[in-house]
């Protein structure tokens, strides 16, 4: 077993002028020829602790491999994508096999793979086969290596740990252009290898699915002609749960009203499993707060539902005009979805709003300048206190998610 460490692309994200030394540029070229020489590829995706966010985040990573396999001639290699079960129904593999090649498949994992748990997956295929495999996995937070695994059935080239660099650090390049800088880098490619607009996080959708969104809208009793607000307003940690939603919802309607007079808005507030929800934020607490919320002059309804599955949530979020969310993995669907999405974030870098605002048309907004310390962030965090994220101003908020209220989908 050799390894080669890569963790240097951690200051190449920073700084994308930086001289790379002869033995970092062999090592670059080198994860270029396992890529040209494999004759499969194995992507890991998914999330530490099941984190739905970071695997949504992922199939950025997952496009943009299988649009370079394609530019450099490799279309047909076959790929197997391992993903975590928790959000395996977001992905289909028809989908994928449509848009790139019959030879992809997919497998759900209750649990991550280690590296030696890639042995016996290369031992099911023919002898002298080259794997690459690529980590994109959320639970390895690691700095980068290339592993080279050589055994009586062929060669396993391990690109692990690729999650923190390629998600935290090159998310210094910017929106449009940090996974596809990330996989250039990688390999050593020219940046005009990748175009970045398309290699960003994306939820594939069928036409089944706007059937069954059709099934869904019956179901829920909105009007179809009203405008959808999708709405996500829970969150595991406490301290990114935003209090002020309502105001905003209320500007909104204040704002159609008098722009939009003969326009209804349909605010559906999708919920998840109550057990790991922090009090005040279940259910029944959204229940409370939000069912009887009208608006102005009853130009607004707010349907609260409980969603089946994640690829309900994906298909009902599809039509929606705009999303207002927590920082919290359903938003990354939305933005997986191209929806523009309103997202209140912790000031600082806890939970950074330029790693997180995770696609273009995520449209963040925080304290700036942040008048808050690191010990005051990490406190409301541990403590699970709302005061920081509630110190937005709703207006701001509000500000962003107009633009998207003014403009036909």
């Amino acid at each position: 077993m050799e390894t080669e460490d890569l963790a240097f692309m951690s200051e190449l994200a920073r700084d994308p002028q930086r001289a790379i030394s002869l033995s970092e540029q062999m090592s670059l070229q080198a994860n270029q020829q396992a890529l040209q020489q494999a004759t499969n590829v194995i992507i890991l995706l998914g999330g530490k602790a099941g984190r739905l966010g970071e695997c949504v985040v992922g199939t950025a990573l997952l496009e943009g491999t299988l649009q370079l396999l394609r530019s450099q001639h490799k279309a047909g290699t076959p790929v197997q994508i391992f993903i975590d079960q928790s959000s395996g129904d977001l992905f289909d593999i028809r989908s994928y096999q449509q848009a790139y090649w019959p030879e992809i498949s997919i497998q759900l994992l209750a649990t991550p793979l280690n590296v030696e748990d890639l042995i016996p997956v290369l031992s099911e295929t023919a002898v002298n086969k080259r794997a690459l495999v690529l980590d994109f996995h959320g639970a390895r937070d690691g700095m980068p290596a290339r592993t080279q695994i050589t055994t009586a059935v062929g060669t396993l080239d391990i690109l692990e740990n690729l999650f923190r660099v390629s998600i935290r650090y090159y998310a210094l390049r910017g929106p449009e252009r940090r996974y596809a800088d990330f996989l250039c880098d990688l390999f050593a490619l020219p940046s005009s290898a990748l175009p970045g607009t398309e290699i960003q996080p994306r939820i594939r959708l069928t036409q089944e699915d706007e059937i069954r969104y059709q099934q869904l809208q019956r179901e829920m009793h909105f009007d179809p002609d009203s405008i959808l607000i999708i709405c996500f307003f829970q969150s595991v940690v406490l301290a990114k749960c935003y209090e002020l939603w309502d105001e905003v919802m209320q500007l909104l309607c204040e704002y159609a009203a008098q722009h939009l007079p003969a326009q209804k808005l349909s605010f559906v507030l999708t919920c998840g499993p109550d057990d790991n929800l922090p009090a005040g934020f279940k259910k029944a607490d959204m229940v409370e707060w939000l069912q009887d919320f009208r608006g102005v002059q009853n130009n607004a309804s707010v349907h609260i539902y409980s969603t089946l599955t994640l690829r309900d949530l994906a298909i009902l979020s599809s039509h929606a005009r705009l999303a207002l969310s927590d920082d919290t993995g359903p938003g990354h669907i939305t933005g997986a979805l191209q929806i523009p999405t309103i997202v209140p974030f912790l000031p600082g870098n806890i939970y950074a709003q330029f790693i997180w605002s995770s696609t273009p048309w995520h449209h963040g907004v925080t304290l700036n300048p942040n008048p808050y310390t690191n010990q005051q962030i990490e406190f409301a965090v541990i403590w699970g206190k709302t005061d920081i994220i509630d110190s937005i101003p709703a207006t701001e908020l509000y500000q962003e998610a107009v633009r998207y209220l003014q403009k036909d989908k």
